[in-house]
Order: structure tokens, then sequence, then C-alpha cells
């Protein structure tokens, strides 16, 4: 349940960081921001390419023909809100022009969304853009560029301090050992209405304001919204939380947003996850009867002495059955069944008032068919499928640019299967991204799917299903025009 491939740091004006607002941003030259731009080359032998006097030429004409104007921004607007570009683009000349219209901002000119384009001629082409800013403390300005053809239009935009969440777990200040998870929760400012969390690690975007079941059912449970983050390597890391109260579109930012801050420190002497033993029922796969409760049980252990605790989920079902409370440094939760969906599995999650976590790997699968088995008693049958759920999407999108959902793939069985795991998209189904994946039993794996949006002139709101052989999830996403 890590988040999504990370992303460079992005910083424009003093005291404004940025991230692109889709992973698509980078896809198109293979090599990030620095990479060649429409060279038709990738490797091995290019495209014939035009002389250099007839692309100068053509440059040149492009340019004389195109007018670029910023005509509306949402700013100012509270930092860490979603900023609005729209730029008219329009073509004077007697020739079609196909031009990319790329987003700038700060001193930097950082790049955080372009857009590939054809104007016919004496036309004009309205697009739009955008990013979520960063919630800095401090209310800030910097400028924003629209750059295109050789022409460009450019405009200061403000945005206004992001005050402080009133609630948040853990403490602002934390130590953890290389490889430990900790578990993030920004609380609801409202806890009668809806809120939108946007994640930040190290100054870069790698959650959404739109998040997968969990985080709704999460925070339907708890009243927060969470991050897990697993921190690999030596360091010192910076996490920020944006709440913008809400759900209004992001076109109409909230009036004040929120932001919750904490610095870890990663380091030998840090604290350790907790950890889980004495479970019961031993089996992996477990059955249950409407007649006959079942329990399971874990013992959990913290050496801090920092118990918090347990967190059960029903995974497929995308519920919490229940949450047990822990202390001290060994504790002991139970929880009993006579009821489940069939083939889901319970995970407990083991949580810590530090934040550090642990998710129980020899999960249960649950077996509701009343006590039949799977013909061979193996336990290997239907319930030994590969299962799929959806972590989070980056949804929403600008039209054109990429969507990318992370999903999460895992062999409930003993035995190593493989699969195939496709993304499939929209109100008439269609397949977008498939892949052949081997996992060993227990095994659990994360993917990142995606595909580049089409350039709609118009909202959209539309489902996406991550299917394996024998399971499916799905959530909505939306693409802005």
């Amino acid at each position: 349940m890590t988040g999504p491939t990370r992303r460079r740091l992005l910083r424009t004006a003093p005291g404004v960081v940025l991230a692109p607002a889709l992973a698509g941003t980078w896809r198109g030259d293979g090599s990030g921001s620095g990479g060649s731009v429409g060279t038709g080359e990738r490797g091995g032998q290019g495209r014939p390419q035009p002389r250099p006097r007839a692309r100068e030429q053509a440059q040149a004409q492009t340019q004389d023909a195109l007018r670029v104007s910023i005509t509306e921004t949402n700013a100012p607007l509270p930092a860490g809100e979603y900023l609005r570009v729209t730029t008219a683009l329009e073509n004077t000349g007697t020739d079609a022009i196909r031009t990319e219209a790329s987003l700038l901002v700060g001193d930097d000119e950082t790049r955080v969304s372009r857009r590939g384009l054809t104007i016919e001629a004496d036309r004009t082409r309205t697009i739009r853009q955008g990013f979520y800013t960063y919630p800095v403390p401090r209310n800030d300005e910097f400028t924003i560029r629209v750059a295109a053809g050789g022409q460009s239009s450019d405009r200061r935009v403000g945005v206004a301090a992001a005050s402080s969440v009133p609630a948040a777990r853990p403490n602002g200040e934390l130590a953890v050992q290389p490889g430990t998870a900790v578990l993030f929760e920004a609380e609801a400012v409202d806890p009668d209405a809806s809120q939108r969390t946007v994640w930040w690690v190290d100054g870069e975007r790698v959650g959404g304001g739109v998040g997968g079941p969990w985080v709704s059912t999460y925070y339907a449970e708890r009243g927060a919204h969470y991050r897990w983050h697993e921190f690999e390597s030596s360091g010192t890391h910076d996490v920020t939380a944006a709440v913008l109260p809400g759900t209004a579109p992001i076109a109409e930012p909230s009036r004040e947003t929120y932001a919750a801050r904490w610095r870890v420190d990663v380091t030998d002497g840090g604290a350790a996850p907790p950890t889980v033993e004495g479970v019961r029922p031993r089996e992996q796969v477990v059955s249950i009867s409407p007649t006959t409760p079942t329990e399971f049980e874990l013992v959990a252990t913290d050496p801090d002495g920092s118990l918090d605790s347990v967190v059960w989920w029903l995974t497929q079902s995308d519920v919490i059955l229940d949450v047990t409370e822990l202390e001290g440094a060994r504790d002991t939760a139970t929880i009993s069944l006579s009821s489940g969906c069939h083939t889901c599995t319970v995970l407990p999650w083991v949580i810590c008032t530090d934040g550090t976590v642990t998710a129980l790997e020899s999960r249960w699968e649950l077996d509701a068919r009343s006590g039949e088995n799977d013909g061979d008693g193996n336990g290997d049958g239907e319930n030994g499928r590969i299962a799929v759920s959806i972590q989070e999407t980056n949804s929403p999108v600008d039209a054109g640019e990429f969507l990318t959902v992370t999903a999460v793939v895992r062999n409930g069985g003993s035995e190593t299967r493989t699969t195939t795991v496709e993304l499939v998209v929209g109100h008439d189904p269609t397949v977008v991204e498939s892949r052949s994946v081997t996992l060993s039993g227990g095994e659990r794996r994360q993917l990142q799917l995606g595909y580049e949006t089409y350039p709609t002139t118009q909202n959209e709101q539309f489902p996406v299903r991550v299917v394996s052989d024998a399971d499916a999830a799905e959530t909505t996403v939306r693409v802005l025009a």
C-alpha cells in the first residue's frame, strides 16, 4: 500500500513547491523533462528529420501565425488547492498548426503540464491545464506561463497560507528504522462533512484528491484520511497532507485549506514496526458458518510499548469489520465472525501510537460455503485465486494526460499462480492495459496501471476496473476538459 512512483521535486518561487498533477506529464519524451521532445528518436534508428532550414522556416511561420493568451485562472486560491489555467490559442494563418502547449511554473519555469493540439486555420482553441499547489504555511505569489509554438503568455498568481489541521496522527516528529511503514492520518476538519486530502513526500505529490475505496471506508470509520508510506533508506523526509474541505469540483476551490506536516528521521536507532505472533486459526483458508462463529486472534508486540489498535479489514468488500484497542508492549486482539463474503480475506493492521504499522501477511481467506470444500480438499480451488483491489488513482486528470491506477494483486492460495491483470475503462468497457503476473503462494504485489486519456472537450466521469481471471475491483475517475 505504498504510494505511486515518486517523481522529481519541482521548486518554483521561494516557498512554493509543485508537482505534476499527472503521471503522464513526463512520459512523452522518454527521459523526463530533460529529454528530446518531438525528434522521433526513441533509441536506435530515428525517423528522417526535415532539413534545418526547412524546419526553421516552418517554426517561423508557426510563430508568426500563433497567438497565445491566458484568459482565466481560479487564483487567488488557498494553498494546496488545484490551480486551473484557461488559455486561448489563435491561429491567424492560412494553414493548420500542430503545436504543444506547456504550462510552466515559477522562476525556474518548471513544466507541470503539456497538451498537444491542432488548430485549424483562422480558428481559436481553448484549453485548460492545471496542477495541485503545495500547501505552503504562508501567503505566496509566483508566475505561471503557457508556451506554444514560440509564443507565450504569463500571469502572476497568488495562494493563501494553509492553516494547521486541528488534529493529526502521529506526532509531528518521529524516528523509524529503514524499511518501516508509517500510517499518517489527517483527521476530519468537520466530522459531519467530507474532505479531500492530497499527500506530499519531500515536496513531491504522491496521492491525489480522490482516493480508493479503502480511503473512503477508513474516513467513514475512523474520521481521518490516511497515507501508508514505507521508508526504505536512511535520511530525513518531510510528509505533508493538504486537507481540502468539501467535495466541490476542483474548478471551485475551497475557501480555506489546512495542512498536517511531519518530519521523519529514518535511522537505525529509530522505532521498529510492531510484530505479530500467536495467530489463530493457523489455516490460511477458514470456513465460517452462521451457526458456529469463528474466532480470529493475534498477539501484537511493540518493544517501545506504544501499541494502539488493530484495524480488521475485509478485503474485496473494502469494509472495516472492527477496531480493537491495544495498549502496552504486548497485547491480544480478537474478532469473531459468523458471516462474510466468500473468498474475501481478513487483513489486520497493527498500529502503534508513533505511527509505525504492520499488516499481517498471513491473512485468512474466508470459505463461506457452509463447510463445503473445493473438491479435492486442499483449499486451492476457487479460494486460491488471485484477488485484486484498487488502492488509489491520480484522478482528476486533465484531458489528454496520463491516468494512473494503483492496484494490489494477491495470491490467496499456497501454490504459484499466473494470471492476466487488465485495466478496463469506460461505460463501454475497453481494455487499455494488460499484464501477466506470476505470484507465489500468499504473495502480494502492487501494480501501476494507466493510459493516456482522450483529449475530450467536456468534463467526463466514468468507471475504471482492474480485472484478474477470477476477481475485479472498480472505482470512478474524472477527466477534465
